[in-house]
């Protein structure tokens, strides 16, 4: 392993050209005493073949330099593995960063880079993938669809999209069968949680703990149009769990089996199908990440 060996990962459709520039430029003189390497990814995917290139040439610290999506490629190659992921969050939601306490300011998260403490994190296990923050089926699997379509990122495309798809939800039948339970019903979503939220501050699992070798099943039961403003204050509150239409349980390992023919599920919010049958478990502290000291 080389001490104090960064690999910065940028994804070039994260932000404007000129917050690019202004990244390198902090990169280039805050590291310039260290050993790094900055590359781009070119296609989707990308992201975790540097990543796992990086474990090869024994790179501390694999830094992901964009939103949801660029962390879940770069931890995606660090699993399992000796090599650190570091985060500069740059995207819509940065849910994993928040929940993790990374700094949202460039300089700052650069600055966590360069004095953290190393934090061992379970990762969520989804078929033949991997997730850091949260996976789920339902209506915010179509949402991921939808927001990834639109062709403009942010809060408010996410909210306009959110309340247009729970318009047209049809509320397809959901089994989940885990050590705990069985149940099979009609949820709104369900939201499988290793940390606390999906992004922006909507914090879905406010118990949950990626230390604890435990998901945080979360289950949102339908609910009525009136009940939209005090359920968000509720999910932005922190106080989800006092929601009469929400409850949740823990679980090491479940299985999904969903009717939606597309078998439509995301992973840290990135969209995915042909999921109509998920098997889900834990690895636990699988992923090494800096955080703040």
């Amino acid at each position: 392993m080389k001490t104090n060996s960064y690999l910065f990962i940028i994804n070039p459709i994260s932000g404007s050209h000129s917050n690019r520039k202004r990244i390198l430029d902090r990169v280039k003189r805050m590291f310039s005493n260290q050993s790094f390497q900055i590359r781009f990814t070119e296609y989707p995917g990308h992201a975790t073949v540097l990543a796992k290139q990086a474990v090869e040439e024994g790179i501390a610290v694999v830094v992901a330099i964009g939103g949801d999506g660029t962390m879940h490629e770069v931890a995606s190659g660090l699993v399992g593995t000796s090599s650190a992921l570091g985060l500069v969050p740059r995207g819509s939601g940065n849910g994993f960063a928040r929940s993790l306490g990374i700094p949202l300011q460039t300089d700052k998260a650069l600055s966590v880079l360069q004095n953290y403490r190393l934090e061992q994190v379970d990762v969520g296990v989804i078929n033949q993938g991997f997730f850091f923050g949260v996976a789920g089926v339902g209506l915010d699997a179509r949402i991921a669809v939808s927001f990834q379509n639109f062709g403009k990122r942010g809060a408010l495309p996410y909210y306009y999209i959110g309340l247009k798809e729970y318009r047209q939800y049809q509320y397809p039948k959901i089994r989940i069968e885990s050590e705990e339970q069985t149940r099979e019903f009609n949820p709104m979503l369900i939201t499988i949680a290793n940390t606390q939220q999906y992004g922006n501050g909507a914090i879905i699992a406010p118990q949950a703990d990626y230390t604890d070798g435990r998901l945080d099943v979360c289950v949102v039961d339908p609910f009525p149009v009136r009940t939209i403003p005090k359920n968000l204050k509720q999910l932005f509150g922190g106080t989800i769990r006092q929601n009469p239409f929400y409850h949740s349980f823990t679980s090491r390992r479940l299985t999904i089996i969903q009717q939606d023919p597309e078998g439509r599920f995301h992973v840290d919010g990135e969209p995915r199908s042909g999921g109509q049958i998920l098997e889900i478990s834990i690895r636990p502290k699988a992923l090494h990440v800096c955080v703040n000291r």
